[in-house]
């Protein structure tokens, strides 16, 4: 099992799918879509929502940003 799953985790990381930090990543997003959500941006315009979301917390995983929309 313990090499079933590091094979997983390369092949993601070959892939570019993995973010520097998941729990930023999962943070921010919980954090914008709150205030997205607040301003009714989520629900007028909810798939520009998504992909603002999606590139504005990757960056912020990696560290290429320190700030977002909603940040605690």
């Amino acid at each position: 099992m313990k090499k079933l799953s590091a094979i997983i985790v390369l092949g993601l990381m070959f892939s570019g799918n993995v973010y520097a930090d998941y729990t930023r990543y999962a943070k921010c997003y919980g954090e914008m879509t709150a205030a997205h959500k607040a301003r009714g941006f989520h629900q007028s315009n909810r798939a520009i929502s998504i992909k603002v979301k999606e590139t504005v917390c990757k960056a912020y995983s990696k560290g290429e940003n320190n700030s977002y929309e909603g940040k605690r």
